[in-house]
């Protein structure tokens, strides 16, 4: 049975997100849930502030269903407050600025530096053992800068032509496909990953449409 206890300022009344049942309960959630100091889990580093888990144990533990889940997990990654990482493991969700909510030092608390917002850049408190975007060059000096889940699950959005109900997957899936590779495509270097977002959502629908026309077929 986990012990212990978190802090949670009476600002979190003033949270953008507050006013939205599910997503304050998997805030909470995942606060309850972070570890409160490093540890390793089967050779994984799994740092303070971080937890692992899956899309099937979060919806369980939090009796929403998975697209619900997906729905309030991309809200909270939208504006800063988690990310979210795929391994062969599961999923590792850390919670952003960790230390200001949790920390020991009581200037950390103080009201002016507990608000739950986008002020503070959501990399400083991603996992250092991985890196969710790589800043590289190409021939031309342009930067190329690989996406997080999240900016892939916006891009697809915008896009239009994945069904909402499979952004979360497909964009998941684009990341761990493209990581595996090193982001390399037919050996060469990705400096465009939103070409490749979008050569993904076209072979999404061509995949759809036979689906489609599988179901259709006469009997």
């Amino acid at each position: 049975m986990n012990k212990g206890w978190i802090k949670l300022h009476r600002q979190f009344l003033d949270w953008e997100w507050y006013d939205e049942p599910n997503c304050t309960r998997v805030f909470l959630h995942c606060l309850l849930k972070a570890n409160h100091k490093d540890k390793k889990y089967r050779g994984t580093l799994v740092k303070r502030g971080t937890f692992i888990t899956s899309l099937d144990v979060l919806a369980y533990e939090l009796q929403l269903s998975k697209q619900s889940l997906r729905t309030v997990l991309r809200k909270l990654q939208s504006t800063g407050e988690i990310n979210r990482l795929s391994n062969t493991h599961g999923t590792i969700i850390s919670v952003c600025n960790y230390d200001t909510y949790q920390g020991d030092d009581e200037e950390t608390n103080t009201p002016g530096n507990t608000r739950l917002t986008h002020e503070q850049h959501t990399t400083n408190t991603q996992l250092t053992t991985t890196k969710n975007e790589k800043n590289v060059k190409n021939e031309n000096n342009a930067p190329s800068v690989y996406p997080t889940q999240v900016e892939v699950e916006n891009y697809f959005t915008k896009n239009g032509k994945i069904n909402e109900h499979d952004i979360a997957l497909e964009a998941e899936n684009f990341v761990n496909y493209y990581e595996a590779t090193n982001w390399m495509h037919a050996g060469n270097k990705i400096t465009n990953w939103k070409y490749r977002a979008g050569t993904w959502a076209n072979k999404y629908i061509e995949f759809k449409n036979k689906e489609n026309k599988k179901m259709q077929r006469p009997f």
